[in-house]
C-alpha cells in the first residue's frame, strides 16, 4: 500500500510541476506582403549605353565592356550595369511567437519565410525547388548564394520583470530610438533592462553587433579578441501630449586593432534627443544627434599603420594617421490633420565630410553605422525596397567612387540616408476612413560634394598622392511620389504608387560632361497584418 502511494504522489507531483508549462500561452502576429514593381531607367543614364570608358582618375571605368547585363558579377542585379527597364515582384513572411509562460515572463521570437523574388531559381540551382536547404548547394551561385532564403529565424530573446525593472536577453531589435530617423530594425544579442517609475523610464542596454578574433578565425593566439559593442543609456518622459528622450550611446569597435601589428581602434560616441508633441490636430517631432570620438586610434603614430592607411601612392610608408569624428544631425516632422484632408512638412540634415582635414572626419558616417536603414521618405531616394531590389543609383558615379574612402559611407544614393539636405511637403485626402490619397514633392541636396582624397581640389590628396577630384555638384534631385491605398479588410491593405525622379547633377560624379536622365517607379502592393 506504501509503494501505492508514493507512486499516486510521484504522479501528483509531476502533474503539478507539468501543469504550468502546458499552461503556456502563445500569440502569433506578424506581416505577409507581395509587391511588384517597374523601374524605368535605374541606370539614370541614356538607356542601352554604358559610361564612358575613361581612366580611374577620371571618375568612370577602365572597362566599362566588363559590366554584364545583370550585374557586376553576372549574377546581382545592380542599378550600374541595368541600361533599360526592370520588373519584379517580390514577398515576405514574417511571423513573431511569443510564448507566454506566467504573467510577467515571456519568450519572444521572429522568423522571416520566402523572402525573396517571385521566380528566383537561383538558390536552389535552377531547378525550380522550393524547399527550405540548411546550407547552400556547391557551385549554386559562387559567395552571393544565400543559405536560408526560405526560412531565417532572426530573434529570440527573453522578456521578465523583476521587482526593481524589467529584463530583455537574446537576439532582439536595436537602433531603435526616439522618431524613426536614424532607425535600423536590427536584430543583435544584447541584454536591455527598463525601469520605470511615473512619467519617467530609464533604459540601459548593451548589444554584440560583431565578435571577431583579429580578422579571421585563423589569427587565434596571435591578435587581439576584436569585437563590435554598442553601449546605450537613455531616459524618456511622458508628457499630457506627447513625449521627450535623451539617449547616449558609445560604440566601440576593435576589429582593426592587432596584437603584433600597428591597428587602429574605432570609438564613438553620440547624444539623440528627441521630441513628439500633439497640440489638437497638430502633430510635430523632432530629434537630433550630434556624434564624435575617433574614428581611428592607433595604438603607435610613430609606426607605419598596418590597416587603415593606403596600400599604394606616395603615402604607403607614412606613419599612422589618426582620425576623429565630429557630425551632426536633425530631423523635424510637422503634421496639420484638417480631416478629411491632412499636410505635412519634412525636413532632414545628415553633416558630409568635407574632407579637407587628414585627421578629422566632418561626417558620411550614417551608412558605416548601419543607420536609417527603412527611413523611407521618397518611392526612389533613399528606398529600402528600391535600394534592396536594384542596388544602389550610381548614374556616372563608379564603383572606386562609390564610398567615402575614410568612413566607407555610400556616396551614392542607396538605403542608408546619409550627407544630406532632404526638404518634403506633403498632402493627403481620406474620403473615406479606408481609402487614403497622398501627394508628396521632396527636394534632396548633398552636405559636402564627395571627394576621390583628402585635400583641396586639384592638389595631391593625402592617400594616393594624384590630383584631389570632387564632384560636379551637390544637387541629388527633385522626386514627385503618389500613392492611393484602399482598406480591403481593416488588417488587408492595398496599395498604388507613382515615383518620379528629375536626377540631380549629383550623378554625374567627377565628370560634368557626363549625361544623366531623369527615372520613374511604377509599384503596388498587397499587405496583410495578423
Amino acid at each position: 500500500m506504501r509503494k501505492l502511494w508514493v507512486i499516486l504522489l510521484s504522479l501528483g507531483l509531476i502533474v503539478a510541476f507539468a501543469m504550468p508549462a502546458a499552461a503556456v500561452d502563445v500569440k502569433f502576429s506578424g506581416q505577409y506582403y507581395a509587391f511588384g514593381a517597374y523601374v524605368d531607367n535605374p541606370s539614370l543614364l541614356d538607356k542601352g549605353e554604358q559610361p564612358a570608358p575613361v581612366s580611374a582618375n577620371a571618375g568612370g571605368f577602365a572597362n566599362a565592356g566588363a559590366w554584364g547585363p545583370d550585374g557586376t558579377n553576372g549574377t546581382t542585379r545592380d542599378s550600374r550595369s541595368m541600361r533599360g527597364p526592370y520588373a519584379w515582384y517580390a514577398q515576405r513572411l514574417r511571423t513573431n511567437i511569443e510564448f507566454q509562460v506566467v504573467e510577467g515572463l515571456k519568450l519572444v521570437t521572429r522568423f522571416d519565410a520566402l523572402e525573396k523574388h517571385w521566380g528566383d531559381q537561383s538558390w536552389a540551382g535552377g531547378t525550380g525547388e522550393t524547399q527550405s536547404r540548411t546550407q547552400t548547394p556547391a557551385g549554386v551561385g559562387g559567395a552571393t548564394a544565400k543559405a536560408q532564403e526560405n526560412l531565417e529565424w532572426e530573434r529570440a530573446y527573453l522578456d521578465f520583470n523583476v521587482p526593481f525593472g524589467k529584463f530583455q536577453i537574446g537576439y532582439m531589435q536595436f537602433l531603435m530610438w526616439g522618431t524613426d530617423f536614424l532607425n535600423t530594425p536590427l536584430s543583435a544579442g544584447g541584454i536591455r533592462y527598463f525601469y520605470s517609475q511615473g512619467p519617467w523610464m530609464a533604459v540601459a542596454a548593451v548589444e554584440k553587433r560583431a565578435e571577431y578574433v583579429g580578422l579571421n578565425k585563423a589569427n587565434i593566439g596571435i591578435a587581439n579578441d576584436a569585437d563590435k559593442d554598442v553601449y546605450d543609456l537613455g531616459v524618456t518622459y511622458k508628457l499630457k501630449n506627447g513625449e521627450v528622450g535623451l539617449l547616449y550611446q558609445y560604440n566601440r569597435n576593435s576589429a582593426s586593432k592587432w596584437q603584433e601589428r600597428n591597428g587602429y581602434l574605432t570609438q564613438l560616441m553620440g547624444v539623440f534627443p528627441y521630441t513628439k508633441l500633439t497640440f489638437g490636430k497638430f502633430f510635430i517631432e523632432a530629434e537630433g544627434v550630434y556624434g564624435w570620438g575617433d574614428l581611428r586610434s592607433y595604438e603607435s603614430t610613430a609606426a607605419t599603420a598596418s590597416v587603415g592607411q593606403p596600400t599604394g601612392g606616395v603615402n604607403i610608408n607614412a606613419p599612422a594617421q589618426n582620425v576623429s569624428v565630429s557630425a551632426l544631425g536633425a530631423f523635424v516632422h510637422a503634421k496639420y490633420d484638417w480631416k478629411p484632408a491632412y499636410f505635412g512638412a519634412q525636413f532632414v540634415y545628415l553633416s558630409g565630410d568635407d574632407m579637407s582635414d587628414s585627421d578629422k572626419v566632418s561626417g558620411s558616417i550614417a551608412s558605416a553605422l548601419q543607420a536609417n536603414y527603412g527611413f523611407n521618405r521618397a518611392l526612389i531616394l533613399w528606398n529600402s525596397d528600391y535600394g534592396d531590389n536594384l542596388g544602389q543609383m550610381y548614374g556616372n558615379i563608379a564603383p572606386a567612387s562609390a564610398r567615402n574612402p575614410r568612413t566607407g559611407s555610400f556616396t551614392t544614393s542607396y538605403v542608408f540616408m546619409d550627407n544630406v539636405w532632404f526638404y518634403q511637403l506633403y498632402a493627403g485626402f481620406k474620403p473615406t476612413p479606408k481609402m487614403d490619397f497622398k501627394v508628396a514633392i521632396s527636394m534632396a541636396n548633398a552636405d559636402k560634394k564627395p571627394k576621390s582624397d583628402v585635400g583641396a581640389t586639384g592638389t595631391l590628396g593625402w592617400y594616393t598622392g594624384a590630383a584631389v577630384r570632387e564632384f560636379t555638384s551637390s544637387k541629388y534631385g527633385t522626386e514627385l511620389d503618389l500613392t492611393g491605398s484602399y482598406k480591403i479588410y481593416d488588417n488587408l491593405t492595398y496599395m498604388v504608387g507613382f515615383g518620379y525622379l528629375w536626377t540631380g547633377d549629383y550623378f554625374k560624379g567627377y565628370d560634368s560632361n557626363a549625361t544623366v536622365k531623369d527615372n520613374y517607379l511604377l509599384t503596388h502592393r498587397i499587405t496583410l497584418n495578423f
